[in-house]
């Protein structure tokens, strides 16, 4: 998952390393001189790819974060918020994946009709901001299956083997762990 404040090579780098996706965030770095040397620093660890979340309202250069994500050659980013199109736009443009990340079915749809190439869809099970109209992830992984084409990563609530087997049974594609990797040495909070 994407980490708020600590969303760095330090737990993108080994994850990846592992065999998952590790995500830098590009808020966590604040300046796209800092997020360019956290990108080196995953690829010191990793030959694996690493992915980028991109949270518009956070970054203060959005479109030098952009041009950094562009120029560096990361092959998938994940955005958030409303309006993520024209963001996702560039990355399609530029041959990166662009997957979107919502709380509600409603978004689910949206973003696919806007061109992202999958969706996150995050229950209420999951940490960070909370939709008053969010709800379960058993809920809305079957749903957002029967009502869109594109694939659907399941997040919130699964931290094992046993939750991976059940979104994927619930037709997700992939899972996104979040408080799985806090436990971790590799993560840089206490």
């Amino acid at each position: 998952g994407a980490y708020a404040g600590f969303g760095t090579s330090a737990i993108a780098g080994p994850v990846s390393k592992a065999g998952g996706l590790g995500i830098i965030t590009a808020s966590a770095l604040r300046t796209p001189e800092k997020f360019k040397e956290d990108i080196a620093k995953a690829r010191a660890m990793t030959d694996k790819p690493i992915g980028v979340n991109l949270s518009p309202h956070n970054v203060k250069d959005v479109d030098a974060i952009i041009d950094t994500i562009i120029s560096e050659r990361i092959k998938v980013v994940e955005t958030i918020g409303t309006n993520a199109a024209a963001y996702g736009r560039r990355f399609k443009d530029a041959g990166i994946v662009w997957i979107h990340k919502v709380a509600t079915v409603k978004h689910a749809i949206s973003a696919e009709k806007s061109g992202a190439d999958a969706v996150v869809i995050v229950g209420i099970e999951g940490a960070g901001s909370k939709s008053p109209v969010q709800v379960t992830t058993l809920i809305n992984i079957p749903m957002a299956v029967k009502l869109i084409k594109i694939p659907v990563i399941a997040a919130g609530g699964i931290g094992d083997a046993r939750g991976f087997m059940a979104a994927l049974a619930m037709g997700a594609e992939a899972v996104y762990l979040g408080s799985a990797f806090m436990m971790t040495k590799e993560c840089p909070i206490s």
